[in-house]
């Protein structure tokens, strides 16, 4: 099945105001906006339009309990995406 799928994406230093951190994308596509630490964090996941799922990846537990009370989204994974 070839040239039927994408390969998956990475873009690194996405700014929160760019069209591609503000606009949906469908397919196997990350956007990483590097951010000071967990409250600016929890500013940019709130500072969208689309809040049907967010995800945090950490090493602290206890900081995506934390950040799963303030992320304004209808579920939160942590550590882990859905399909």
């Amino acid at each position: 099945m070839q040239d039927y799928f994408f390969e998956p994406t990475i873009f690194t230093d996405v700014g929160p105001d760019m069209r591609i951190a503000q606009e949906e994308i469908f397919g196997p596509v990350v956007s990483l906006i590097p951010v000071s630490g967990l409250d600016e964090a929890i500013e940019v996941a709130n500072n969208t339009s689309y809040g049907l799922s967010s995800s945090i990846y950490t090493r602290d537990i206890a900081s995506a309990f934390r950040a799963i009370k303030k992320i304004e989204a209808g579920i939160t994974y942590i550590n882990s995406f859905r399909l």
